[in-house]
């Protein structure tokens, strides 16, 4: 949650969600509203009646049985990745390479062997790091420099 607030507290562009949360998405609800945009992406179906319970205007929630299917073309200011099953997650960032801050949950080395995060380091070229908690979360960008000295405490006006 740290990482995320941060984020969204200094974007102002659309978010796209990989993955609702009992945490993450309430959170993201709230913090877009009254409009900025929101899309949030649920594969799980039972999970998908509490999920569509946030819906509105400025938030679409979608129940997906293919990741493929999703169009992730979109110039997100973040995308949050944290859904299943876990081998998707390398696939969905592959895609996301022009996202300005992507966003990953579970990043905690000894993860790397379920998510498989290592695979992309090659494709950005700034990377990020929070471990004062657990999970950890990583921050990825090709567009804007994620370093700990100069991201908590520093805005990005977009």
């Amino acid at each position: 949650m740290p990482v995320l607030t941060y984020f969204v507290e200094r974007t102002f562009g659309p978010i796209v969600e990989l993955g609702m949360g009992f945490c993450s998405s309430p959170y993201l609800h709230w913090s877009c509203f009254p409009g900025r945009k929101l899309v949030s992406y649920e594969s799980n179906p039972d999970y998908y009646p509490f999920a569509k319970s946030w819906e509105s205007d400025f938030h679409k929630i979608y129940c997906i049985k293919n990741w493929d299917d999703i169009d992730l073309r979109e110039n997100w200011s973040i995308a949050f990745v944290d859904h299943a099953p876990d081998r998707r997650r390398v696939k969905e960032i592959k895609r996301l390479t022009h996202v300005d801050f992507v966003i990953l949950h579970d990043s905690e080395n000894r993860n790397d062997r379920k998510y498989k995060y290592s695979t992309l380091h090659h494709l950005f070229k700034h990377r990020y790091k929070y471990t004062l908690t657990t999970p950890n979360t990583s921050v990825w960008s090709n567009k804007y420099e994620v370093s700990n000295s100069n991201c908590f405490g520093n805005k990005f006006s977009m």
